[in-house]
């Protein structure tokens, strides 16, 4: 069975991306959960905050959750041409609070995804430069809307279904 996340790091038009994106995999997959990183409240990741506090509690329950996970989807906003601070925060938190650092990651698939009020472009592709590092196995088509350019439905829906595919195999 697929399990699906879905990783969001934003609280305003990312989170209405991934909620939409979660409708859409719930028609094909009962095993989906949409985890808003802006909701955890993760301390700045740093060696002096781990060494002077450990690992966070809340940090160890993402980990558990993504270790769970067949694959997911990361919806995240461009923030100055790359990812937002909030989901580079939660991934090293994650690899910390794995046994392996890439525990969490490798061998997972992944869909990206972005609303972005610029291009977009650099924040996927920073995305997928982390994932792939962390050894993911990222889909070559991503998914990208702005303010002008809406989600196309039907393209989002095959790609989920291709995630689920994938996931099972």
């Amino acid at each position: 069975m697929a399990k699906i996340g879905i990783l969001v790091a934003s609280s305003n038009n990312n989170l209405k991306l991934g909620k939409k994106l979660e409708e859409i995999a719930k028609k094909h997959c009962d095993c989906v959960e949409l985890i808003n990183l802006v909701d955890l409240n993760l301390p700045l990741y740093s060696t002096v905050e781990e060494e002077n506090n450990g690992i966070p509690e809340v940090a160890l329950d993402l980990a558990q959750k993504i270790l769970s996970l067949n694959s997911f989807i990361v919806v995240a906003p461009e923030y100055n041409g790359v990812m937002p601070p909030v989901l580079n925060n939660a991934m090293a938190w994650t690899s910390r609070a794995t046994k392996d650092w890439r525990d969490a990651f490798n061998h997972k698939i992944v869909l990206l995804a972005t609303h972005s009020g610029g291009g977009g472009a650099k924040g996927l592709q920073a995305m997928r430069i982390m994932y792939q590092h962390l050894g993911a196995n990222i889909l070559a088509r991503e998914i990208l809307t702005t303010y002008e350019k809406q989600l196309n439905e039907e393209s989002a829906e095959d790609m989920i279904k291709q995630l689920i595919k994938l996931a099972r195999a």
